[in-house]
């Protein structure tokens, strides 16, 4: 009977772990079905074969073979324009997707996301700082450059401030990460009440954008998130034990406090490195992870990448509303965000005080 049992509970847990295998390959093929409908959306309707035709002359050899039925002009709106636009949406809400996941499990917190260790506050600084400012030290790309470099500076700051005995206490991160971030939102305050007249360009940055994305910008922050992505990935065995409480973490052998240091760094890196090409776009690395769990279960082995697969198809999908809601405007990303991401919020918070939550 025992030898039964133990049957039924293998199966069981094979069946249970190649539903979730399955479940993360159709979120991976529903966001290619995503990225795919959205390159429909726009200003200028491209027709389906024409669309078809740009597709098939970007593969290489088979280029060759592909009828070149569509105009210039039509090629560089899908090529130019569209393309980075999208593809930057997947890299940077898989990297805010991942990130929430990672720092969720740090802080055993369920409503923690990479901007509660002042990687916004700090990212806005210096994007508002060089705006303000005037700086052009690094030309085009001094926005992204000094707002990548100014975020990954407050973490650190943070991570340093709540360093005591070589340790780091999750709540002691939380509150040091809030503190820093409320003095550093005052400057950035303090920077546009001095600068009226350029309120409008740091407001837009503040709400976040894909608008302005170009391939230049994209390749190096594609490789940068899927650096991180794929190292943060890697922990997700210590992240699972670091779940269940440090002391758990420690008795079955893991170093959790170089664990943590490791995660809070590639997401910071990688998510400092995301927002500093669209700016802040909020809730995606919050809602994201709680609704992978609720799909996936707690394990971290699927939570992290369904996160990313999530992040990406919610990102692009809100970009879409953002481009198509009103006819030639194209509204900052982080309203659309903000609007779907709080009853999200609000649902989870129900289930926390209803006691159902399972993180």
């Amino acid at each position: 009977m025992n030898v039964l049992e133990n049957e039924r509970v293998t199966a069981f847990v094979q069946r249970s772990r190649e539903m979730k295998y399955v479940w993360i390959g159709f979120l991976f093929f529903l966001l290619i079905i995503t990225i795919l409908l959205s390159d429909f959306i726009g200003s200028v309707r491209i027709p389906i074969q024409s669309l078809l035709e740009i597709y098939g002359s970007q593969i290489p050899f088979l280029s060759h073979f592909v009828p070149h039925g569509y105009t210039l002009a039509q090629e560089q709106i899908i090529v130019q324009l569209r393309e980075p636009e999208i593809l930057g949406g997947v890299v940077i809400g898989a990297s805010l997707g991942i990130g929430g996941a990672a720092i969720q499990s740090i802080f055993r917190n369920p409503i923690s996301e990479p901007y509660i260790i002042g990687l916004s506050s700090g990212a806005s600084l210096g994007a508002v700082a060089s705006i303000v400012l005037g700086f052009t030290i690094f030309g085009i790309y001094t926005q992204q450059i000094t707002a990548f470099v100014f975020g990954l500076s407050v973490v650190f700051i943070v991570y340093f401030f709540a360093l005591k005995g070589g340790k780091i206490h999750p709540t002691y991160l939380l509150l040091t990460g809030v503190a820093v971030s409320f003095f550093v939102s005052a400057i950035v305050a303090l920077l546009l009440f001095t600068n009226i007249n350029l309120q409008g360009e740091v407001f837009f940055w503040l709400l976040g954008s894909l608008e302005n994305i170009n391939w230049t910008v994209l390749y190096p922050v594609a490789i940068v998130v899927l650096i991180t992505s794929y190292a943060i990935y890697l922990q997700h065995r210590e992240l699972d034990a670091i779940q269940m409480g440090d002391m758990h973490a420690r008795s079955v052998g893991v170093n959790v406090e170089r664990t943590k240091r490791i995660t809070i760094f590639m997401v910071a890196l990688g998510v400092s490195a995301s927002v500093s090409i669209s700016g802040l776009i909020g809730f995606v690395g919050l809602v994201m992870p709680h609704l992978s769990r609720m799909l996936l279960g707690g394990s971290n082995r699927h939570v992290i990448p369904a996160s990313g697969l999530l992040g990406a198809i919610f990102l692009i999908c809100a970009d879409d509303i953002a481009r198509g809601i009103v006819p030639g405007v194209v509204i900052p990303i982080g309203i659309v965000t903000g609007i779907i991401g709080v009853p999200f919020l609000m649902y989870f918070m129900r289930k926390l005080t209803g006691g159902r939550y399972e993180g």
